[in-house]
C-alpha cells in the first residue's frame, strides 16, 4: 500500500504525512461511528417501528417485514457492487447517503404500509455504505493503512452508542419519532461522502484508476 501510495503521486497528489494530519481518515471514522450506530438501531427497532405505524401487525408479521428488508439491503449490496465497475465509488456512496437520508426522514412523517416500505427502502440503501466508507477512509495512507483500518474497525462501536438513545427517545416520545436519533447519525456520516466529491475527487480517482500493486509484473526482455 505505501508503494502504491508513492508510485502514484503524479495523479494522486499523495504526500507522506504523519498519522496525527490523517484529517480524512479520521472524518471517515467519525462518519463510520455514526453510520453504524444509526444502522444498528434501526435494525433493532425495526419490529417495534413496524407494529407502532401499523398497529394490526402482530410481532411475528414484523419480523417477516424486518426479512424483506433484509432482503433488500442484499440486493443493494449487489446492486452497488455492479455499479461500481462503471461508476467512482464516491459517487456511489453519495447516492446511497443520500437515498438513506431521504427515505428516513419519509419514515418518520408516514404510517402504516407506507412508513414499513419507506423504512425497508433505508436498508436497501444502507447496502454499500459501510465498506465503501471503509475503503475510502484507506485510500492513500500509505503506510498507515493498517493503523487506519484498526481505527476504523473500532469505529464500529457506534453500535453499541446509538440504541440505547433511540430507545430512550422511544420510551418518551414513540419509535416514530425516536428515528430522529439514526437520522442526525445519517447526517453527520453524510458530510463524509461531500466532503470527498468537493474535495478529495482527484486523488480518489487516482487511486481507482492505478493499476499498481494490480497487473503483475514482466520482464520485457
Amino acid at each position: 500500500m505505501a508503494d502504491q501510495a508513492e508510485m502514484t503521486t503524479a495523479a494522486t497528489g499523495y504526500e507522506d504525512k504523519p498519522l496525527r494530519k490523517q484529517y480524512t481518515l479520521f472524518w471517515g471514522v467519525a462518519a463510520q461511528f455514526c453510520y453504524v450506530g444509526s444502522q444498528v438501531a434501526i435494525a433493532g427497532y425495526f419490529i417495534n417501528y413496524a407494529t407502532e405505524v401499523k398497529p394490526s401487525l402482530t410481532s411475528a408479521q414484523g419480523s417477516n417485514q424486518l426479512a424483506i428488508a433484509q432482503a433488500l439491503f442484499a440486493i443493494g449490496r449487489f446492486t452497488a457492487a455492479i455499479a461500481m465497475k462503471f461508476l467512482k465509488p464516491r459517487l456511489i456512496l453519495l447516492t446511497y447517503m443520500t437515498g438513506v437520508i431521504i427515505f428516513i426522514a419519509a419514515a418518520i412523517g408516514s404510517h402504516g404500509n407506507a412508513a414499513i416500505a419507506m423504512l425497508s427502502l433505508v436498508l436497501f440503501f444502507e447496502s454499500c455504505i459501510f465498506p465503501t466508507i471503509f475503503t475510502l477512509s484507506l485510500r492513500g495512507l500509505g503506510r498507515h493503512t493498517k493503523r487506519g483500518a484498526s481505527f476504523l474497525v473500532s469505529s464500529v462501536s457506534g453500535g453499541a452508542v446509538f440504541p440505547p438513545m433511540l430507545g430512550a427517545v422511544a420510551d418518551a416520545r414513540g419509535t416514530r419519532i425516536a428515528m430522529c436519533i439514526p437520522l442526525v447519525g445519517f447526517l453527520i456520516a453524510w458530510s463524509f461522502p461531500i466532503y470527498l466529491n468537493l474535495f478529495k475527487a482527484k486523488e480518489l480517482d487516482g487511486f481507482r484508476q492505478s493499476r499498481v500493486g494490480i497487473d503483475a509484473a514482466f520482464d520485457k526482455d
